[in-house]
């Protein structure tokens, strides 16, 4: 029998443990030029690497608010298998750097897709980084070559300050706002929601989420502010968020209904 368990949220506006060293394999070569996308709710730069019997992409995403990048390492689909969380670092050539890490399947069994996060400071080392190796405990390493770097990272930041703009995220345009956007957090996880992974191994923890959320009322994105430090609970928090949330869309100062930000309360998965 399952010991009971429980979500509880709390009002306020990666695995820890160290990644070892590792061997850098023969990077990867391009087979195509970086594209940067400035998308309505993500900034995205990518690029298609290997051949076309192995090929492997390679993305990169900010997050909203400046603060965080995703690495996503998208490969051939194998056998269906679930999300796990991975120990994995990131090396520009300089150390290893802990990462938030997970793994998963798209949807469609198109790619199998490791997903590691950084903090933006960490991720400036990429300007001048001829390669890039992403470490998986227990796994496969990827290693790509890298150059334009410097314009890569320089075209994100800029579609990152048209998506703050468009999203109203400038603390100046909060101000003028009649009413912010908000919704029912209290009755929004329920215990089913807590993922059967994190139970079996009775992890918990405390994340915090900043969410687009259009003018409609509807989440359009989730971001981690404050990670679990458990991968797979943080994904449930976005999809149980964007499946379930109902929003009262924030006014401006005319009454009119606006596209917004919203930093969530903290919210705990527990295990009594």
């Amino acid at each position: 029998m399952f010991r009971s368990v429980s979500v509880i949220l709390t009002s306020a506006l990666v695995l820890s443990q160290p990644a070892p060293a590792f061997a850098a394999a023969a990077p990867l070569q391009p087979v195509s030029k970086w594209n940067v996308s400035n998308g309505d709710t993500l900034c995205i730069a990518s690029r298609s690497y290997g051949s076309p019997a192995g090929p492997v992409s390679l993305s990169i995403v900010p997050s909203p608010n400046g603060e965080t990048y995703e690495l996503l390492v998208g490969s051939k689909y194998t056998a269906r298998g679930r999300a796990i969380e991975e120990q994995g670092s990131v090396n520009f050539g300089k150390g290893p750097i802990d990462a938030w890490a997970l793994f998963y399947q798209t949807v469609n069994r198109g790619s199998d897709v490791h997903d590691f996060r950084i903090p933006a400071a960490e991720m400036t080392q990429a300007a001048s980084a001829p390669t890039m190796s992403l470490h998986i405990s227990g796994s496969s390493d990827f290693t790509f070559a890298l150059d334009s770097m410097t314009q890569v990272l320089d075209g994100l930041k800029k579609c990152s300050v048209d998506l703050e703009r468009n999203w109203n995220m400038d603390r100046q345009q909060w101000s003028k706002f009649s009413s912010r956007a908000h919704a029912d957090f209290k009755n929004l996880f329920n215990p089913e929601d807590y993922p059967l992974q994190a139970i079996w191994k009775e992890q918990g923890g405390t994340g915090q989420y900043l969410l687009l959320v259009d003018e409609h009322g509807k989440v359009d994105g989730c971001q981690v502010l404050q990670p679990t430090g458990v991968p797979v609970l943080d994904v449930t928090v976005c999809a149980v968020i964007q499946n379930k949330a109902k929003f009262t869309p924030a006014l401006d100062e005319n009454g009119k209904p606006v596209r917004s930000v919203v930093v969530t309360p903290t919210i705990n998965w527990r295990i009594p």
